[in-house]
């Protein structure tokens, strides 16, 4: 049904919950009232619409943070296994410094003793 367009301006002004009450409580009535039930509808319609776009959006940037979240997880990941790698030199480095200096302790001491 098509609304007629000085009704819809009222019942825009009115809002969703004083045109359903005013249909509830039978303060429109003929032609008035069966416009105001479609514009009833078509409010509905619109405003569920309209929260569903919102659902749906909300859900993309969810997922959209879900992604970024997992993308720095990897890249946390990542970073974590190249420090464990130096690490690793780092250590095998400070275990060939220390036989080395076994060594030169182990030399100093033979030279003083035997020298």
């Amino acid at each position: 049904m098509a609304i007629r367009p000085d009704y819809r301006e009222q019942f825009g002004q009115m809002g969703l919950a004083a045109v359903r009450s005013s249909v509830e409580t039978g303060r429109f009535a003929g032609e008035r009232i069966k416009h105001a039930r479609a514009w009833i509808q078509e409010e509905e319609a619109r405003r569920e619409s309209e929260s569903r776009a919102r659902s749906e959006a909300s859900q993309s940037e969810q997922i959209d943070i879900a992604r970024s979240a997992k993308d720095a997880a990897w890249a946390a990941a990542r970073a974590a296994r190249d420090a464990a790698n130096e690490a690793k030199t780092a250590n095998t480095i400070a275990k060939t410094a220390l036989i080395a200096a076994i060594v030169a302790v182990t030399v100093s001491i033979a030279g003083f003793l035997f020298g």
